[in-house]
């Protein structure tokens, strides 16, 4: 599809929205696209203080969706009640979470919820609303959130770039698979971001006040304008795409070192 998506007055579904990257996107479509929201994390309390706020100050529509996305049941119940509360237009897939320090360290059960909110739930919820979208022939999309971990090694990130790796080659893949269908894929792939997680997870502690990190309000309105243009793999901020660019011409070994080196000191300041 070449049309830009047309958010105002349509419903956009956002996981992870109750803080971070998708509370932001969660504002900025309610602020700037005037789109009516659905609005899905584990926190209800913050979801139903999001809605009143956005419902009073924007003068949208927001229904809520209290859901942990590692269990499978709750990813059901997310697609059947969004799609039985409004006719839904795009879907932010933004929910995640990371783990950041020695992979031995991490424990079973934590990679487990990992793989089944970053991966699993993902899979899933792009199986039911890629069939839905296209049924409703309005010309929907799917934002699908990875990170540049997963174009990368990032060690000290290990697992959460592989899940974040599998997201990207999953989301490029199923672009083209969907190409000159009435739906587009979108994969936004943002390097660090100042948000809760960077701080719950100890990265923050490295990368605070650097080049590094990115505002969230900058990187929601890029996610956003490159969902609405229907890009390919958006990336934002220079320094990101200049990394990026560069890593094309140097050998995988010599990148993951040079991540190690910067990882392994932030994790030292920890």
């Amino acid at each position: 599809m070449t049309e830009k998506m047309n958010f105002n007055g349509r419903w956009v579904l956002v996981t992870g929205a109750s803080s971070g990257l998708g509370k932001e996107m969660a504002c900025q479509l309610a602020r700037v696209h005037k789109a009516n929201l659905i609005l899905v994390a584990r926190r209800a309390s913050r979801l139903l203080e999001l809605k009143t706020r956005l419902e009073q100050d924007h003068g949208i529509q927001c229904r809520i969706v209290q859901a942990d996305l590692a269990n499978p049941e709750d990813v059901d119940r997310v697609y059947q009640e969004s799609v039985q509360q409004a006719e839904v237009y795009g879907v932010v897939l933004n929910a995640g979470v990371t783990h950041f320090g020695q992979h031995a360290d991490l424990a079973w059960q934590d990679f487990e919820t990992m793989l089944a909110t970053n991966v699993t739930s993902v899979v899933r919820l792009v199986n039911l609303f890629v069939p839905y979208l296209l049924s409703k022939n309005q010309g929907g999309g799917i934002l699908l959130v990875a990170s540049l971990a997963g174009l990368m090694p990032v060690p000290y990130q290990s697992a959460y770039a592989g899940t974040k790796g599998f997201i990207t080659q999953f989301g490029q893949s199923l672009y083209q698979e969907l190409k000159g269908q009435n739906i587009s894929i979108t994969v936004f792939a943002p390097g660090g971001i100042a948000t809760e997680m960077m701080e719950s997870s100890g990265l923050s502690a490295g990368f605070e006040n650097s080049v590094f990190l990115q505002d969230v309000q900058s990187c929601a309105a890029m996610a956003l304008d490159g969902f609405a243009r229907r890009d390919y793999l958006p990336v934002p901020g220079l320094l990101n795409n200049v990394q990026l660019f560069f890593s094309r011409f140097l050998p995988r070994q010599m990148l993951g070192m040079i991540a190690r080196n910067v990882y392994r000191a932030a994790l030292l300041k920890r």
